[in-house]
């Protein structure tokens, strides 16, 4: 199990992990937050069903997410 904590408190392993450094990382935050906001807004499909089904994420904050 990754310890997420552990990997955003040291650069060096957000770098094995991504490739971009922490300054980078934090950075491309805000860009990658309001595209997935418009994703979860605006589906690229129809649904034929409601949202809200099935199992909920683990990943529970945006900086998870991108990791």
């Amino acid at each position: 199990m990754l310890n997420l904590e552990r990997i955003f408190k040291q650069d060096r392993l957000i770098r094995a992990m991504t490739g971009l450094n922490l300054k980078a990382f934090e950075l491309l935050l805000p860009t990658f937050t309001e595209a997935y906001r418009q994703s979860l807004i605006k589906p690229e499909i129809t649904r034929k069903r409601e949202l809200g089904g099935g199992r909920k994420a683990t990943l529970r904050t945006i900086k998870d997410k991108l990791l």
